[in-house]
């Protein structure tokens, strides 16, 4: 699959060990084996911003980004096992910024 250039957003969740900032921290390092989805696509494009929502579901994310525009470019991507949303990764208006988004706060990791 090929994406082109562009802004997006992936929402996922983070219940595992380690939680938010273990689940973020990962998905930020370049030389990772690939577990996931989005571990290609943080391994071949550039993270400019998280966003963290505590105690939020992945699903809700999806719903907020696409009310503002946001459409899902590959269908599963990130999202096969859900049966609710096409993707949980969203191709975003240029100059968009998670942070602007309403009760979202920006990770400070």
């Amino acid at each position: 699959m090929r994406l082109p250039p562009g802004l997006y957003a992936y929402c996922g969740s983070a219940y595992g060990p380690g939680g938010l900032r273990a689940r973020i921290a990962r998905h930020m390092k370049p030389d990772k084996t690939p577990r996931w989805h989005v571990d290609r696509l943080t391994a071949a494009g550039r993270i400019v911003e998280t966003a963290a929502h505590a105690g939020g579901r992945e699903c809700d994310l999806v719903d907020r980004l696409r009310a503002v525009g946001g459409r899902a470019p590959l269908r599963g991507f990130g999202s096969s096992d859900c049966r609710r949303c096409r993707a949980h990764l969203l191709a975003l208006e240029d100059g968009c910024s998670l942070s602007r988004l309403g009760p979202w706060r920006a990770a400070d990791l």
